[in-house]
């Protein structure tokens, strides 16, 4: 198989790892970031990529079958129509904007492949655990538990369209043709007035509920899920990697019986690599611009609620 030509915008830490990624899967020829300092740390490292301060330089001279934008996100969609006009390929890192009306004209480039960056959606543990959603029957309700540092940036967002997002998705991806009827939360600022820095979300599936907890104050760093069923219920933790199936044996009499069974470890290829070989080769896209306008639009409406 051809390798595709490809750039990436925005040289921050996860830039790098898109950077890495694509560097390694496809032909990098390009890195666009308006911190000269930091492009000049990443010429030594990738031999014949084109370093730029200019998007419009990239793409001037630079022949280019997709690109990657791992910037903040209220700069994304426009420099994603810059790239869209051009007829590249692009891959939006999550949320992909801070206006749902931002990313609404991109619907109308069906001559490209335009996907959101969900990488969680490419963790083993997710895909281990839709491989025995049916195991546990209907399913009642899903509980996810994030966690995690606060970031040393300044994204203009808090907690919800940074980390709750990712829980939106996966819940989604869990409840497979049943999408999400209502959403609505309580959250707290604490670093400043105006965005979250906790979030306890509801989210109202008809017949079954989601429950997410996020946060980015407490010093520690947590990823569980926990789908429960008619039948039984599982157990996964994105962190660690094991998941645990618990199925009912004999539930009659006063001392129920369930069998649970464990599986650990899943790390392969790490998630950020499958996610963008997805985007550059695979003939369907495992997440599409219908699925990132949809995340945005219930997280903003937690947001604004």
């Amino acid at each position: 198989m051809k390798k595709k030509r490809t750039a990436v915008v925005g040289a921050g830490w996860f830039g790098r790892a898109h950077i890495r990624n694509f560097d390694n899967l496809s032909e990098l020829v390009g890195i666009c970031d308006t911190n000269e300092t930091k492009l000049e740390q990443l010429a030594g490292q990738y031999e014949g990529v084109n370093a730029y301060t200019s998007i419009d330089d990239l793409i001037k001279n630079e022949s280019i079958d997709a690109v990657s934008i791992v910037t903040p996100p209220k700069h994304i969609p426009k420099i994603a129509q810059k790239f869209a006009q051009a007829g590249i390929d692009i891959l939006m890192e999550k949320p992909m904007a801070l206006k749902l009306e931002d990313l609404t004209s991109f619907k109308e480039y069906d001559n490209i492949r335009i996907m959101p960056g969900f990488i969680e959606l490419f963790n083993p543990v997710v895909e281990k655990v839709l491989n025995h959603i049916e195991e546990i029957g209907e399913i009642i309700s899903v509980a996810s538990k994030r966690v995690g540092l606060y970031p040393k940036r300044e994204w203009d967002m808090g907690v919800i369209l940074d980390l709750s997002i990712h829980d939106i998705y996966l819940q989604e991806k869990i409840f497979g043709d049943t999408k999400i009827e209502n959403a609505f939360g309580v959250k707290k600022c604490y670093k400043d007035s105006v965005h979250a820095d906790a979030a306890f979300i509801i989210l109202d599936f008809g017949s079954a509920i989601g429950q997410i907890e996020s946060n980015w104050l407490t010093p520690s760093k947590f990823r569980r899920m926990y789908v429960n069923g008619e039948f039984g219920g599982i157990s996964a933790d994105f962190i660690t990697q094991q998941i645990t199936l618990r199925t009912g044996i004999d539930l009659q009499g006063e001392h129920p019986v369930t069998k649970d069974t464990t599986f650990t470890p899943l790390r392969g290829d790490e998630p950020l690599k499958r996610e963008i070989n997805n985007f550059l080769y695979d003939k369907e896209q495992k997440v599409t611009l219908e699925d990132g306008i949809r995340a945005l639009d219930i997280a903003l409406k937690i947001v604004n609620s």
